[in-house]
């Protein structure tokens, strides 16, 4: 039995960080006392909710994933109902990566605040793949990144480029016609950029890897030193940078930017003006609001 908020807390801890030690850290506590937790709420239910995977993680089963939905309801329910009784309205809480942050949320959100008066929020994470689903209301993000069972529109394109510093093209010419980077030095993508698809086309041009990071602006830096090619974001290369964008033949692609947002929060009065709002902002790129989970 669910007696209190906290064991849906604890649910809803251990779901999006998939460990014990990882909630805890979440949630504030020491690790025992989220197993502790863990086992009451199981040895209430008379069932696990959880099952350890061959690597150690921890993954709701089905009882666990029934939990889990009624506990999300009820966190929306909380928030809302907070959010309705404060004197000061909440903020409309985003989420994206540096890069996009630059370039599509912190605008769109000062825009937003200019144009309305109501406040928001924006948080930068390295890797948007790993966030609580607590910590936003909406992401800015590839579309091949986004969580699942989201909705949302296409907001922009993310244009990449190939860039090494003149010193280094000076030892090291580069062929605008040649198919692959064998023979050079490349500063590749880590982490959980190596699943976006352009990272993977690039790693896929083979070339010596040098240097890796899950941060582009960190290969951006590495780069700038000479150590080799960089696979990097048009917009993070400003004028007056040390690197060079390199002619080629070869067919770059181009990574769709989409701002999403769950169903049940879309409801909240703040995030459906928000992204009412957005649909006009954005209207250049605006795709109707669809399911991309």
């Amino acid at each position: 039995m669910i007696s209190e908020w906290n064991d849906l807390q604890t649910i809803l801890a251990i779901a999006a960080a998939g460990t014990l030690s990882g909630a805890a850290r979440s949630l504030g506590v020491n690790q025992s006392t989220v197993s502790r937790r863990l086992q009451a709420i199981e040895t209430g239910l008379n069932r696990p909710v959880f099952t350890r995977t061959p690597d150690g993680r921890l993954e709701p089963n089905e009882a666990g994933g029934r939990l889990i939905e009624a506990a999300q309801r009820v966190r929306e329910t909380v928030a809302e109902a907070n959010s309705d009784l404060r004197t000061i309205p909440a903020p409309v809480r985003l989420a994206s990566c540096e890069v996009l942050s630059k370039e599509y949320a912190a605008p769109a959100l000062a825009a937003w605040s200019v144009e309305t008066g109501l406040p928001s929020d924006l948080t930068i994470y390295s890797t948007l793949f790993e966030m609580p689903e607590d910590s936003f209301d909406i992401i800015v993000t590839p579309l091949e990144s986004a969580p699942e069972d989201m909705v949302g529109r296409r907001i922009g394109d993310l244009r990449w480029g190939l860039y090494a510093t003149p010193d280094y093209l000076a030892n090291q010419p580069f062929d605008p016609k040649a198919a692959s980077l064998s023979g050079h030095r490349v500063v590749h993508p880590s982490g959980t950029l190596v699943d976006i698809a352009a990272c993977k086309w690039f790693c896929a041009l083979g070339g010596t890897a040098v240097f890796s990071s899950s941060s582009t602006l960190t290969q951006r830096d590495v780069a700038e030193t000479g150590a080799g090619i960089a696979f990097l974001p048009s917009s993070i290369v400003p004028a007056g940078s040390p690197l060079l964008r390199l002619e080629t033949e070869l067919d770059l692609p181009v990574t769709e930017i989409w701002m999403v947002a769950r169903r049940a929060v879309m409801a909240q009065p703040r995030v459906a003006a928000f992204l009412r709002w957005s649909g006009s902002h954005f209207r250049s790129t605006e795709t109707p609001l669809k399911r991309v989970g």
